[in-house]
């Protein structure tokens, strides 16, 4: 073999190593839920890379919420990004498992100061909201191995906000950057509980979860770590919509801020500066971060 045969190899296994690196590095494992385990018995297909429970917790194509609601979203809820994500539901739909009031998926990560983990989610429930006793809810929570105070809460909804037999209308955006007091290693947690029973089901959908190690500024509203084309694609799709229209949030037991015309991407966070209409303001804003963060992938 010639010398320069003998560098083109070394060249190309170095490139490998550091790709392999690279990808390997990517926390959490599979937290684009593109990967299931499937449980034959329950046929169930558990999010490969995380612990869970036995009770329901699915990689899944679709979700088609339940007849008789008053759900804000009533056709099928389809993945964020690529082809699958992750729903985890109270309750059981498996004759074989039994009733549970929580189920709960989770894995450990390592972060660093400025990490953003980032990602989607969606709420939506058949329970009914009485003081003090009926009160699902879900969140997706960080626990640190070793010091309590520490532990962070990165989402948190419940019936309170998205009110009694109803639900989100869209998918929503959650961040949480780190600051110099919070690394280390943490167990990352994403549950769904009912308060008291395990009658009348909730629901908590999951996707494109990812933990940026070189964030991007303000825009990144596809949560993949970059301000580009396709999140000016999100946003010009909302241009001149007015994100706090009284007109479209005119239910007096909801919050606003979980739901908005099913068509927009308000709960993405396209109203950068929070205003209402998307703007001139909000494109300063955009560019101000553009191309900024590394993709991961």
């Amino acid at each position: 073999m010639s010398f320069d045969h003998l560098q083109s190899w070394r060249i190309i296994i170095i490139l490998f190593g550091i790709l392999s690196i690279s990808q390997a590095a990517i926390e959490p494992n599979n937290g684009n839920f593109e990967l299931g385990d499937l449980d034959e018995v329950l046929n169930i297909n558990f999010p490969a890379g995380w612990f869970h429970d036995a009770n329901y917790a699915s990689v899944v194509t679709h979700f088609t919420p339940p007849s008789g609601q008053r759900w804000k979203k009533t056709d099928d809820l389809l993945p964020f990004e690529g082809n699958s994500f992750v729903l985890l539901s109270t309750g059981s739909e498996d004759a074989s498992i039994p009733d549970s009031n929580y189920v709960h998926i989770w894995q450990n990560i390592t972060v660093a100061q400025g990490d953003k983990l980032t990602g989607v989610f969606y709420f939506g429930t058949t329970d009914y909201i009485v003081s003090g006793y009926f009160n699902d809810w879900a969140e997706i929570k960080i626990v640190h191995s070793n010091d309590p105070n520490l532990n962070r809460m990165i989402q948190e909804v419940s019936i309170e906000e998205v009110g009694s037999h109803s639900s989100m209308s869209g998918w929503k955006k959650f961040e949480h950057i780190f600051e110099a007091n919070e690394t280390g290693t943490y167990t990352l947690v994403i549950r769904v509980s009912d308060y008291k029973d395990s009658m009348l089901p909730s629901y908590l959908a999951v996707d494109s979860m990812v933990l940026c190690r070189n964030p991007s500024g303000a825009g990144d509203f596809n949560a993949d770590c970059i301000v580009n084309f396709e999140d000016f694609a999100f946003f010009a799709a909302d241009w001149l919509f007015n994100c706090k229209d009284p007109a479209i949030h005119d239910d007096p037991i909801a919050d606003a801020n979980y739901y908005n015309d099913i068509y927009s991407n308000c709960l993405l966070g396209t109203d950068l500066d929070d205003s209402g209409p998307v703007d001139f303001n909000d494109i300063r804003i955009l560019s101000d971060g553009w191309l900024e963060g590394i993709k991961e992938e």
